[in-house]
């Protein structure tokens, strides 16, 4: 992928795409392209923070491993999105590991390139603060989720937030039922009790890698 090439993607990638064009230029001569296969890991927790990362296809999953090697699924980072403002902001250890969740292609930007445009954008100052805030506020709600619903509402909750087909209530997914567990915190056969039970109660279907919401109204009751 040329330059220009790379300046595109940044362009529509989700806050950097908000920056000016020569801001944008900056970045994207200074990206390099990765490419990863599906489960391959990006990078591990307690990594150098070294670099900003942009996903150009595919999708990849953050992660928090416990000492004794347990895994919580913290968040997915799809198309467009990005990852690493933190180790930008503080140049730390990355506080996630990140593993691709398909195969994936991302934009790898270092850190002094980011802090090198930051020096003279405004701009981008801006987008990394608004950044950091939304992770926290994620972070804020999906802890306090874990604390004031059960599993049965976590899930419902989690099926209302995943991307839908265009123009359907179709939910798509490239996550495994083990791995959709853990973004919620639950076991797979917890997690399979909630799908069934909401199936029973006429709510969805469930198929192969997606689930086709018939009544979000009543989930979204179901939550509170």
């Amino acid at each position: 992928m040329d330059e220009d090439g790379r300046l595109r993607v940044l362009a529509v990638s989700r806050w950097i795409g908000e920056l000016p064009e020569e801001d944008q230029r900056r970045l994207a001569s200074a990206a390099s392209v990765r490419r990863y296969r599906r489960g391959q890991f990006v990078f591990y927790q307690g990594d150098p923070g070294d670099s900003l990362l942009v996903v150009v296809e595919g999708s990849l999953k953050a992660l928090s491993t416990s000492p004794q090697g347990e895994e919580l699924l913290l968040a997915v980072i799809e198309k467009g999105e990005t990852v690493g403002e933190l180790a930008i902001a503080d140049g730390g250890e990355r506080s996630a590991t990140i593993v691709a969740l398909t195969d994936a292609v991302v934009l790898r930007i270092p850190r002094e390139a980011v802090l090198a445009t930051a020096e003279h954008s405004p701009a981008l100052l801006g987008v990394l603060l608004t950044s950091l805030a939304t992770t926290v506020r994620r972070l804020t709600g999906d802890a306090a989720d874990l604390v004031f619903l059960d599993i049965p509402r976590r899930v419902a909750k989690l099926l209302l937030s995943l991307p839908r087909a265009d123009g359907t209530d179709v939910v798509r997914t490239q996550m495994t039922q083990t791995e959709l567990a853990e973004r919620v915190g639950a076991s797979r056969q917890s997690l399979n009790a909630a799908l069934q039970t909401f199936q029973r109660r006429g709510w969805i279907t469930v198929g192969a890698h997606e689930v086709r919401l018939l009544d979000p109204s009543s989930l979204r009751r179901f939550v509170g």
